[in-house]
Order: C-alpha cells, then structure tokens, then sequence
C-alpha cells in the first residue's frame, strides 16, 4: 500500500498512511527490524494486540496527569527488563497524551530505536502524530521536557474513530477548525459550515497542512509556530486547571478565540474575521471553562515554548488559511484576550 504522504524533514522522511480498516495491517506497513513492543492503555489494548499480533504489550495509564516522567521511565524500566533492544520497535497505540509520552520514552531508550505511532482519536491523527514532535509535562507548563524524534511511520485508521466518544471527537475538530485558520480555507470552510463532515477528508487535509510546515521548519525555528495558534492561552489554562476539566482541544478552542481578540487589539486581525473564526468555534459548543484567575493563567504562559527570552510572542490570524508571529505581546493583550472567553483578574 502506497503512504497518503511521506513527510520530508532534515533529520528524516516517514511515510504517513490513512485509510479504513489498516489496524490490521500495521506489521505488513512498518516492517519491523527487531523485536515489536506495542504501548498502549488498558481500555486500548485490543486496538493495541490488533495492531501488532503477539508483540509484547506495555500498560500505561491514560490521562494528562500521567503525562509525565514517571511514566515515561516506567515505560523505559519495562523495555530494559523485556529485554528491548536497538534495533526493536515501540508501536505506540492511542490518543495524543500516550503518543507523547510514549514516543518520548522510545525517542530516549537506548537514545532511540524505531517508533511507530498509530493515533486513535481525531486530535491524535490531525495533529499529534504528525511532525515529529514528543514530550511529557512538568508541573510548571505543557510538553516543557520533549524531543524531536520523527517516527519510522504514522497508521491512521481512520474507522477507528467511529467509536470515539462525542467530546473526544470534538477536541479533535478545534484542531482541525485550526489547522484550516492557519494553512487551509477549504478545511475551515467544511467545518464552518457543520453539514456532511467527512472525517477521512478532514484528517487528510489537516494533516497535508501540518506536513507542509513541519517539512519546511522541522524544529520550530520560524515557520512551525504557526501550528501554536490558539495555544498560548490554551497552555495557560490547561496548566492552571492542573490539566483536568477540559480535554486539550477544548483548551485550544478557547484559547483560539482569546487570541482572535489579541488580534484585533494589535490590529492584525479584522473584527469581521474574529467573529468568524469565533462563531465557527462556538457553534461546536466547547465544554464551558471553570472558574480560572487570570493571574494563574498569565503565570503559565510565562512558559510558553515559543517565547523568545524575554519576549512573548503569540499567532494571530490574519484571513483564512494564513496566521502570523507577532512578537511583542504584552500581559495587557493577554489579559484582553483572557477578558474575552471571561478570565477576569
């Protein structure tokens, strides 16, 4: 079978495959060199034995509270004592937060042997599978402890999603409703409109966005920014909910909207364009926000990966299909931003 894409990048190509019914197959896709350990959580793990037929199977716990480096070396304790080597391979089956931590365990065991990841939730194959990027949390912020670690390949199955729970299907949408602000009108356009969504086109052409950025700006230098859109304030109050409450694409959600008003403040971003953008995210009805300080929300984003020495920087939408870095951004825009999804001091 033919990859839907082969992403190129300095450190390495991989093929990307999408399609129904290829959990089946993944073995016949990756080819193995060694010996195969799948990575996987207890409710995923018939996904998981699909996926690679009598490879060893590793239990992590599911949850962004787990998204750390306990886990990740739990992960590594159980390599070692299996008796993973070199040249064996981690396929790593589930949602964003088990491809993170698990992609950062195989990207430091051994200083790395081949890593396989195949998404599970919609978030996952539109966005977090998709670039090379792999990390746990730390108590101070989101993905603050990470490698750039592309994988041998990514399998999306895409039938897999029918099973999806309503909101874990919906963290994924904010993904893609912000993959089409920033690369894809068309993409935008499909999930404005709310009628007749394809998932297998709405993975495609998320995932032709992330590849074209992440190909042209492996380790997020300047371009790969832009994929952030929406997630500096959404770091902030994921962090400041101590990752609990919402899921990370309703964190984005959010997040997208207080930027939009960021963008109108510092002129970038039109009044027409901020209600468009915002009434396509509300009417996908993210899950309310908690109540949240502003000041504990400001404190996290003081961390944010894109900020370059002391200043901070934020994307901001200029039309459909096209965002900007704009440096300079002041806790006054931030705060007008949080103003405006109701964060108040």
């Amino acid at each position: 079978m033919n990859p839907f894409i082969t992403i190129r990048q300095a450190s390495a190509s991989y093929p990307v495959f999408v399609g129904r019914g290829l959990l089946d197959s993944v073995l016949e896709l990756v080819q193995p060199r060694g010996r195969v350990f799948v990575i996987t959580s207890k409710t995923l793990r018939h996904l998981g034995e699909r996926a690679a037929a009598g490879a060893e199977i590793i239990i992590i716990e599911e949850g962004e509270k787990h998204k750390t480096l306990a886990t990740a070396n739990d992960i590594v304790t159980q390599l070692l004592d299996r008796g993973g080597k070199r040249d064996s391979m981690a396929i790593v089956v589930g949602g964003g937060m088990i491809g993170d931590t698990a992609g950062f365990a195989a990207s430091i065991f051994l200083r790395g042997i081949d890593l396989v990841h195949v998404p599970t939730t919609l978030l996952a194959q539109v966005d977090s599978s998709i670039g090379g990027k792999v990390a746990v949390n730390h108590e101070r912020g989101k993905n603050l402890i990470g490698s750039f670690f592309p994988p041998r390949a990514v399998v999306s199955d895409t039938a897999v999603l029918g099973s999806l729970p309503p909101r874990e299907l919906l963290s994924g949408l904010y993904e893609a409703l912000k993959g089409g602000v920033i690369g894809d009108p068309s993409l935008f356009e499909m999930l404005e409109k709310r009628s007749q969504i394809d998932l297998d086109a709405v993975v495609r052409k998320a995932i032709n966005v992330k590849a074209d950025i992440v190909s042209a700006d492996e380790k997020e230098a300047d371009l790969r920014r832009l994929l952030n859109y929406g997630h500096t304030i959404a770091h902030g109050i994921e962090a400041a909910l101590q990752y609990q409450h919402l899921t990370h694409g309703e964190a984005v959600a959010w997040g997208m909207i207080a930027a939009n008003a960021v963008g109108v403040r510092r002129g970038m971003t039109s009044d027409a364009l901020r209600r468009r953008i915002d009434n396509a995210v509300r009417d996908w009805k993210p899950s309310p926000l908690p109540p949240l300080d502003a000041t504990g929300v400001l404190a996290a984003t003081e961390h944010d990966k894109k900020n370059i020495g002391s200043t901070r920087v934020m994307v901001l939408p200029r039309e459909i299909g096209r965002c900007e870095v704009m440096p300079g951004i002041t806790e006054d825009d931030l705060r007008h931003g949080l103003a405006a999804i109701g964060i108040q001091r």
